[in-house]
């Protein structure tokens, strides 16, 4: 004790000053630090280290970007009630300071804090806002201050922390495929989640070009929005990002019904991996894949693992996130990157295309965009169309739109096994199918070619190269006779294969029938009129169908005729091919009798929008269009088409 003024002193921990009241002197104090004491931060590694996640940049060419959001808790040791006025985050970079105040409300009032009581912060966000979650730009620093300013003392109590940048415990695949897009669709997510300790969770959906409106929609063309399906995503198949092992599930809670669920999510899986746990929620009842509904079940990056549903969910998504093995129960989620992904901001791609400033994501987050939202193409290369589909096919194609529409094809990985050109008011128009080129088969196609200059490619292509006819189609285009061809290589290819094109019925005739006698089965014979007179085209192969019955000359009435007759005897239709001559619509049909197929669809006579339907029901059922035809009767489009698998 020491005398000041004669009076006694004792040395306190804080700031000491005098007060004259009454001709008396007091001693009064302010503490410089609060007698506070840290609870908990989060996320950390295991050296207590905060993590951030890196993201990919914004626009093609940047710089990646980290995202900063430390959920923390304290508690109040002072024996009386704390004021908490203000927090900032503080971090210096390249010799600069800067800081980032915050109020403990947000209504910008300060927080009171009971003795023995604990406060729970963490600078988050709300839904499609950076809100208060700190973006850092450019260098990152190494060391991150939480500074927390209380009501009566002059220093604030510090929090101080490494920062490190979170790695994954694995790179992680996006949970779509490619192959589940429809045409012109993706997926989307507002670039990290919103909302308190889940600002590192993602919301994914999915959005399509609406052809009708040419506007971007989360529902089908035409849909209202009343029922679940309606929306694009509900049902799509959900995938494992990495290898790992079952630890939890949950496939009771109905879609659009509370529940019982334990943590939230609605119906969902837990998947660890290494010293983290994927959890992918809000997933369709009863959709799990029944093979991983067991704990400890071992799960292979991309298998299937459920559809998405609307559980516990005020709308239709997935919600994925990342935790800590070592804490599954905090509420605090973990930074969650992806790899072999592609993105790009809503707002740069007004309309579907390959050929925006596409971003490449390569073990990063999603950024933060001005307006949240990140389009994603769940591949390292976005195409025209989606890879991996058992086949495109597109009909009704305006010759002057033939080639670029083959080209989008062309190059989304698929090559041609159909082509069919008919006219409709003196324009030529295209039908196509193509298939997945998972072989690499090696293919060139050819249309508007005379008869002289097929032979010349005839020549290139199949005497010279070793290429074989996939098909071959006359048509009429304005009065003059062209033929389009399909020529591929590929192994297991019949050795021979006669062929002729433009020649007569009668020079046809005598072919069809020396090729059959010596076993040759019709493969293609098209058929076009022009000027009155009849041309073919065909090839034929030597296969083992049990028996095959052509026809080329049949009218509407007469094919439907035959169709039946035959399907009773059990051919099935593997050819077709539609024409004009004198006034009538015909028809050159192939049937075998030994197709290899299991089941089959046709449709004979169909508008655009029939064929269309009927190609989605039937291709969603795993059948392939083996052939289709279109032709005009009335000025309009009609199509003949047949599917098999």
């Amino acid at each position: 004790m020491k005398a000041f003024l004669g009076l006694p002193v004792l040395l306190l921990s804080g700031l000491i000053f005098f007060q004259q009241r009454d001709n008396k002197y007091s001693i009064a104090k302010t503490y410089a630090i609060p007698n506070v004491s840290v609870v908990e931060v989060q996320p950390v590694n295991s050296n207590g280290d905060i993590v951030y996640l890196t993201c990919a940049p914004k626009t093609a060419g940047g710089n990646n970007s980290a995202l900063v959001s430390v959920w923390f808790s304290i508690k109040n040791n002072e024996g009386k009630q704390l004021t908490l006025k203000k927090i900032e985050y503080q971090y210096s970079t390249n010799g600069t300071s800067k800081v980032f105040p915050f109020s403990p409300n947000k209504d910008n009032s300060s927080e009171l804090i009971n003795n023995g009581a604990t406060f729970k912060w963490q600078n988050s966000r709300a839904y499609n806002e950076l809100g208060n979650v700190i973006e850092i730009n450019g260098t990152i620093p190494s060391q991150i201050n939480i500074r927390l300013y209380f009501d009566g003392y002059d220093s604030p109590f510090v929090i101080t922390k490494n920062i490190k940048a979170h790695v994954n415990a694995a790179a992680y695949s996006f949970p779509g495929k490619e192959a589940d897009l429809g045409i012109n669709e993706y997926w989307y997510a507002e670039a990290a989640h919103g909302g308190g300790p889940q600002v590192f969770s993602y919301d994914m959906v999915l959005v399509g070009w609406d052809e009708k409106t040419k506007k971007w929609s989360t529902k089908y063309s035409g849909a209202s929005g009343d029922k679940n399906e309606d929306f694009r995503c509900f049902g799509r198949p959900v995938y494992a990002i990495a290898d790992g092992e079952v630890v939890k599930f949950n496939d009771k809670i109905k879609d659009n019904e509370p529940g019982v669920d334990t943590d939230g999510g609605g119906n969902t899986f837990h998947i660890k991996t290494g010293n983290e746990i994927i959890r992918y929620y809000h997933l369709k009842q009863f959709s799990l894949n029944k093979e991983f509904m067991k704990i400890g079940a071992k799960v292979k990056r991309g298998d299937w693992l459920a559809r998405i549903g609307s559980t516990a969910t005020a709308g239709t998504h997935l919600h994925i996130d990342c935790i800590s093995v070592e804490n599954p129960d905090a509420a605090v989620v973990w930074p969650l990157q992806f790899t072999n992904t592609s993105i790009i901001a809503f707002k740069n791609l007004p309309e579907p295309t390959p050929d925006a400033d596409w971003i490449k994501v390569n073990k990063t987050g999603l950024p933060h965009i001005a307006d949240g939202l990140c389009v994603i193409w769940p591949g390292n290369k976005p195409t025209w169309y989606p890879g991996g589909k058992s086949e495109i096919a597109k009909h009704g194609i305006a010759e002057n739109r033939y080639q670029e529409e083959f080209n989008k094809i062309w190059s989304s990985g698929y090559y041609p096994v159909w082509v069919d050109a008919y006219d409709v008011n003196g324009k030529t128009f295209f039908n196509t199918v193509f298939r997945y080129n998972a072989n690499n088969y090696d293919v060139a196609v050819k249309h508007d070619m005379t008869k002289e200059s097929y032979q010349t490619e005839y020549n290139e292509w199949v005497k010279k190269k070793g290429y074989r006819l996939q098909q071959i189609d006359n048509y009429n285009d304005a009065g003059k006779l062209k033929i389009a061809a399909i020529f591929i290589k590929k192994s297991g290819q019949p050795q021979a294969q006669p062929a002729y094109h433009a020649l007569s019925p009668e020079q046809h005739q005598t072919l069809f029938e020396n090729y059959t006698s010596e076993g040759y089965v019709p493969i293609n014979v098209s058929v076009v009129s022009i000027a009155g007179k009849k041309y073919y085209s065909a090839f034929y192969e030597k296969r083992n169908v049990g028996g095959s019955v052509l026809k080329s000359s049949l009218n509407q009435q007469e094919y439907q005729e035959l169709f039946d007759d035959n399907k009773s005897k059990g051919y099935e239709q593997v050819y077709i091919n539609a024409y004009h001559h004198n006034g009538q619509i015909l028809f050159s049909v192939v049937w075998y009798k030994n197709s290899g197929f299991r089941s089959s669809s046709a449709v004979r006579k169909t508008n655009s929008e029939g064929y269309q339907d009927k190609w989605e029901d039937n291709v969603g059922n795993g059948l392939l269009t083996r052939c289709v035809t279109g032709y005009e009767e009335g000025g309009k489009h009609w199509f003949a088409a047949h599917w098999s698998k």
